[in-house]
């Protein structure tokens, strides 16, 4: 059996190939970027960690003064570092309302 081109002009071909090579390769930068922005965000969580544990282990050694004081901003309330962008911030923890947990 031959290959039959249905019609199609070697510009429709070529016109077709050069759409699915821009397709493949605007999701491959995506990817890629998105790879690149997920390592980025795993470092900074590490170093936050990191230096979460450092000040614990200071706190509980006698360092003076607590934790939340030395992370408080000028600018911030209610406990939120804003200095970072809000990075530090924690949600509040709602009281169970009835016996059982209610999931979302």
């Amino acid at each position: 059996m031959t290959y039959q081109s249905r019609g199609r002009s070697i510009f429709e071909v070529i016109l077709a190939i050069c759409f699915v090579a821009f397709l493949v390769g605007f999701i491959t930068v995506l990817c890629i970027g998105n790879y690149f922005r997920a390592k980025r965000a795993q470092e900074r969580q590490r170093q936050r960690r990191e230096a979460k544990q450092a000040a614990a282990a200071a706190a509980s050694s006698g360092g003076g003064m607590s934790v939340r004081s030395s992370n408080m901003d000028d600018r911030s309330s209610h406990g939120i570092n804003v200095g970072k962008g809000g990075a530090d911030y924690e949600a509040p923890v709602l009281p169970q309302v009835g016996g059982s947990p209610r999931l979302l």
